[in-house]
């Protein structure tokens, strides 16, 4: 990878999107705006992250002699203050781990999850609003100590001081926290809790403000001192579940206390000779290395980029739709069928691949089942792995088509859902790709007097009748260690090898968006050789498999447009960006980190 000096760099990239706009003869060269946290170059270790004091709470755990995975979990912490929004103590997520010098993956899936019987009471409340009933048992708290517990090496207390001190001392508010706080006053106006913390004294924090959470402060504190017991057990833990009792939540302190996170392997693709490590069922990381797969037969840089070339963005645009095909397979394994090793295997992208660049949008895309696949080779790149990522045949693996056959939940789409990503490298070339989400924009809009926001991970289930019938007529897998059900998520935390290291750490928000923005962003790393911020800075794409319809970010030329839309695509502009980016990449024997231009989000390193 020469992304320092690749085949489009980050000043080329700009004359690409300016061309036409040079000064006039004689006007005096410009001087370029600083990038204002946005990219960093670092011998040793990067973390990047939504919040800029998150990403400097990881780098002060790095100094003090921690490791990719205690950086991780102090970023984590601290963006639960910082990005009360996009996750907290009330949400989950899932974090992937590469281990440098055994030469291995891990996997942990901590997604709010609930039993299925629970979900009875779920239903749309008054109105077509959502209350507590849509809430699941928070799983974040569980999973990061979790991965501390198994690979971190300084102490609880250590990795968790950044985030409690961020919440005593308070921090500024930034323009994205106020902006959502004003575009959801109607989903926390419901609750006093909210409001006293968003609208203190009846005033909308503005940006600047300072915001200071001593309730935070101190449920985190309880968690330092107490570990999973402090927020599972005891007095916090009856304080969540009279909250969510009150609201309706059938909830007990015995939920609670059953709650774990699950240890998965991480499925394992090949592309282009690079092992692709990404979210085992029910994330979306098969959706991403089919994607990949579908491109292989295509030379992408000699056409030019997408926001230059039709035949560019046909290729790259299809790939995503037939990808976006196999989010049906990725339901939770432990209740469902889950065919993703068919979904992975280079057959079954053959099998697909004249669907892609035919310079004709296809009306609709079918869905094609994998089953057939599921026995394919494990791809060579990822052969060495084994058995850290998921080609096993355990009933309980996630790479293995389980429990009953039956419909499968329904596609989910863009609407909706935001969420926080972290990228981490640390010195040994350990790397970790952390999302974890409250599901929607602060959740169900209550805030707990435990100091965070309560996750609505279970609004599927209140939207869709249907899918709770189905669930309640699945028993679970026997013998697969969890009778919680994970609802199917978008989330993707991602990293590339290249010879058995890391070159690659990225993921991101942005709902039904996050698969097909972290692909595009990894095709224009990989294949264009673009530098990291210059990828993130071009405009995106995001289509759909069953319409031709597709949204693109201001940016794209008009004869371009021109071009798509002779094709059969109907493109339509998107002026808000989603699926925010936290990337790093290897540069020689060091690292590019970016942090995603369109959020407040900063990278640090060292």
């Amino acid at each position: 990878m020469r992304t320092m000096h690749g085949t489009l760099s980050l000043f080329a990239l700009t004359l690409v999107l300016a061309a036409g706009c040079a000064p006039p003869s004689g006007t005096a060269s410009r001087t370029l705006a600083p990038d204002l946290g946005k990219r960093l170059e670092a011998a040793h270790a990067v973390v990047t992250s939504a919040h800029p004091q998150a990403s400097e709470a990881g780098v002060e755990i790095l100094r003090k002699g921690g490791n990719a995975v205690d950086a991780a979990v102090a970023t984590a912490f601290a963006v639960s203050v910082g990005e009360p929004q996009m996750s907290g103590l009330g949400g989950g997520g899932s974090m992937l781990i590469w281990l440098q010098k055994e030469g291995r993956a891990d996997y942990v899936d901590f997604y709010s999850a609930q039993r299925p019987a629970s979900w009875r009471t779920v239903a749309p409340g008054d109105g077509g609003r959502t209350d507590l009933r849509v809430v699941a048992i928070p799983g974040e708290v569980a999973g990061l100590l979790a991965a501390h517990e198994r690979y971190g090496r300084l102490s609880r207390e250590e990795v968790m001081a950044p985030a409690i001190r961020l919440a005593e001392q308070g921090y500024p508010i930034n323009q994205i926290l106020a902006q959502m706080i004003e575009g959801d006053s109607a989903k926390l106006a419901r609750y006093p809790s909210s409001m006293a913390a968003f609208y203190p004294g009846g005033r909308r924090l503005q940006p600047g403000d300072l915001f200071r959470q001593p309730e935070l402060a101190a449920t985190l504190r309880k968690v330092a001192t107490e570990g999973r017991s402090g927020f599972y057990e005891g007095e916090v833990a009856g304080t969540l579940v009279r909250e969510l009792n009150a609201g309706g939540h059938p909830a007990s302190m015995a939920d609670l206390a059953a709650f774990q996170p699950q240890w998965k392997r991480p499925l394992c693709g090949d592309y282009r000779g690079r092992a692709v490590l990404s979210a085992p069922p029910p994330q979306t990381g098969h959706e991403i290395i089919h994607m990949l797969e579908l491109l292989e037969p295509h030379d992408l840089p000699p056409l030019g980029l997408p926001v230059q070339s039709a035949r560019a963005f046909d290729i790259l645009t299809s790939a995503m739709r037939v990808g976006l095909t196999t989010a049906r397979y990725g339901d939770d394994p432990h209740w469902a069928s889950a065919p993703v090793t068919g979904v992975i295997s280079p057959q079954y992208a053959r099998s697909r691949e004249e669907l892609v660049g035919t310079g004709r949008a296809a009306a609709t895309i079918a869905a094609a089942d994998p089953t057939s696949f599921v026995d394919s080779p494990v791809a060579a790149v990822c052969a060495p792995l084994d058995p850290y990522v998921g080609a096993a045949t355990s009933p309980t693996s996630v790479g293995q088509a389980v429990g009953s056959a039956g419909p499968t939940l329904e596609v989910y789409t863009a609407d909706g859902g935001e969420t926080t990503h972290m990228s981490v490298v640390d010195g040994e070339g350990n790397a970790v790709a952390l999302t974890q989400t409250n599901s929607s924009v602060f959740g169900v809009g209550e805030r707990s007097a435990l100091g965070f926001m309560l996750n609505d991970s279970g609004i599927d289930f209140a939207r869709d009748t249907a899918m709770l019938a189905r669930a309640l007529a699945r028993p679970p897998v026997a013998g697969a260690g969890s009778d919680f059900w994970t609802r199917r998520s978008t989330i993707a935390p991602t990293i590339v090898l290249d010879r058995g290291r890391a070159v690659m750490v990225v993921g991101a928000p942005g709902g039904g968006r996050i698969p097909t923005e972290v692909f595009q962003n990894m095709v224009y790393v990989l294949d264009y050789d673009l530098d990291p911020l210059a990828a993130l800075r071009l405009p995106r794409i995001f289509p759909s498999a069953g319409s031709v319809a597709v949204q693109l970010e201001h940016g794209f030329p008009a004869t371009v447009l021109g071009d798509i839309r002779a094709m059969g695509y109907r493109p339509a502009a998107e002026s808000f960006g989603y699926a925010r980016l936290y990337m790093v990449v290897r540069s020689g024997n060091g690292w590019i980190g970016v942090a995603d231009p369109r959020h407040d989000g900063q990278v640090r390193g060292y």
